[in-house]
């Protein structure tokens, strides 16, 4: 089996998350591989919706939100738990936009809206907002009791579930032969967590870590990974290549 992050691993970084998009053959790749080794999924932070829209593959399995959202054949299903939790997601993503309005101290930081579960900060565009950005995320995740969660030069707020990457890998991968987790980012680190508990466990027989290397890839997912790849078309490249084995 196979399980990919989406963001910086089937999709480059940019600075504009909406436009975020796959690599051009990034589908078909996926569409090659659903279907002739076990499950084929993809895990992200993002929602099922944009997961759907990007990559509109037959057969694959797509959890978004972390775990919270996932496609259940034409349908997307939800932790029940979770909902609960949309007031208080749209009242921080309220005061996240006033707060970088243009004549605001945080002019320029960019607040993604990620369905109704979940906001970003994100500071790509202008680094130097950082430091208040991280102290805008702490004060609203305090103030209405929120997850608060790290990535690349990004926090993102979120239901304060038990649910992580490794909630869907714990899932998929349980009973597997083998699987290949794949991913780039700190949030990763649950899913290979999750994956190499399943193995000392003897849950999972076999497992290849892939992390997807960068300049901002965390040291931490580099040194429990068992390989690694350059970029979003190094881990293409990957899997690909497994394509290309079972064509074979």
């Amino acid at each position: 089996m196979v399980i990919v992050d989406f963001d910086g691993t089937l999709a480059p970084i940019v600075a504009d998350p909406p436009a975020a998009a796959p690599l051009p053959h990034a589908g078909a790749v996926l569409a090659r591989l659903v279907g002739r080794i076990g499950r084929v999924a993809v895990v992200s932070g993002r929602p099922v919706a944009f997961l759907r829209d990007a990559l509109p593959v037959d057969g694959l399995a797509l959890f978004g939100h972390y775990g919270v959202e996932r496609l259940d054949g034409d349908a997307v299903t939800t932790v029940a738990e979770a909902r609960p939790w949309a007031e208080a997601v749209r009242t921080a993503v309220a005061e996240a936009e006033v707060a970088a309005e243009p004549d605001a101290e945080l002019a320029g930081l960019f607040v993604e809206r990620k369905g109704s579960l979940a906001v970003a900060l994100h500071w790509r565009r202008h680094p130097d907002l950082g430091p208040a950005a991280v102290r805008l995320g702490r004060r609203l995740a305090a103030a209405h009791q929120l997850r608060l969660d790290p990535g690349r030069q990004t926090l993102e707020l979120r239901p304060p579930l038990d649910v992580d990457k490794g909630s869907p890998v714990a899932e998929l991968a349980t009973g597997a032969h083998a699987a290949l987790v794949m991913g780039d980012d700190r949030g990763d680190l649950a899913a290979f967590a999750a994956a190499g508990r399943l193995v000392k466990e003897g849950r999972l027989g076999h497992l290849l870590r892939v992390a997807v290397r960068s300049s901002e890839t965390p040291a931490e997912l580099l040194h429990h990974a068992d390989l690694a790849v350059d970029g979003a078309p190094g881990a293409l490249d990957l899997l690909a290549e497994l394509a290309g084995l079972l064509d074979g």
